[in-house]
């Protein structure tokens, strides 16, 4: 498949390397916003071309990925010749995707997309709308496929990925604390990693009703719930939601 970028960011580029680096094979097709960063994927992968236009872009390429992080890019992207056989793929998240739909104009069909930087290494959760078996060939082996059932669940969704800077500023602080405790920051984070991905692979599968019954009465795990919800901590996560989704909606 022929695949092209719009725009050579840090998330088109983490999608790239989650193709590329586990051998697919596509032929890529990168638009010469970024230079540098287009460039240093060329060289690295064989079945990448650095094109010399937007447009170069959209005539070479069957899927076309959306990429671009300017507020003027739907001006860009309605000063471009879209095929009506075109799948377009949208992960541009400072502007609402009816704009980018509008100004693309007629395609074969059109995808919100709300990928994490983990794609590069095919972890994470991948947030989409509509669901449609071509985005599910496409994107499966990059991670985990969430399809929203309409646009403000992938909103939703969105407004989530929000957290990532405040849960690695809490392992961050977690990781001090153990390494008071004498404990290796290597051993920390490997520890660390392991034991909030089980708790997050238990928490998809169990209610939560069923997690609280498994903690003893006065133990350890009861005691720093309570130490925690005293001050606010567990509920302000969820509290902070809003304010980001109003955020996202006036985008």
């Amino acid at each position: 498949m022929k695949i092209g970028f719009i725009g050579v960011g840090t998330i088109a580029t983490c999608i790239i390397e989650g193709f590329c680096g586990f051998g697919e094979e596509h032929y890529f097709f990168l638009s010469p916003r970024n230079a540098a960063k287009s460039a240093e994927l060329a060289a690295k992968y064989g079945n990448i071309t650095v094109c010399e236009s937007n447009q170069n872009v959209v005539d070479e390429s069957d899927v076309v990925f959306i990429a671009m992080l300017s507020p003027n890019c739907p001006e860009i992207l309605r000063g471009l010749d879209f095929r009506s056989d075109q799948q377009i793929v949208n992960v541009v998240a400072n502007i609402p995707p009816e704009d980018i739909r509008d100004a693309i104009g007629d395609v074969g069909g059109f995808s919100h997309v709300i990928p994490l930087p983990a794609i590069q290494h095919r972890e994470g959760p991948i947030a989409a709308y509509p669901e449609s078996m071509f985005l599910r060939e496409l994107l499966s082996p990059l991670g985990t496929l969430v399809f929203a059932d309409i646009l403000d669940d992938i909103r939703t969704m969105q407004s989530i990925t929000a957290l990532i800077a405040a849960f690695y500023d809490t392992l961050h602080n977690l990781t001090i604390y153990a390494e008071t405790q004498g404990l290796a920051r290597d051993k920390a984070a490997s520890f660390m990693s392991a034991f909030f991905s089980s708790l997050c692979k238990n928490f998809e599968k169990t209610s939560y009703e069923e997690l609280a019954a498994e903690m003893t009465l006065g133990g350890l795990n009861m005691m720093a719930l309570d130490l925690l919800k005293k001050n606010n901590v567990t509920k302000a996560w969820a509290d902070v939601m809003m304010p980001v989704m109003e955020r996202i909606k006036k985008a």
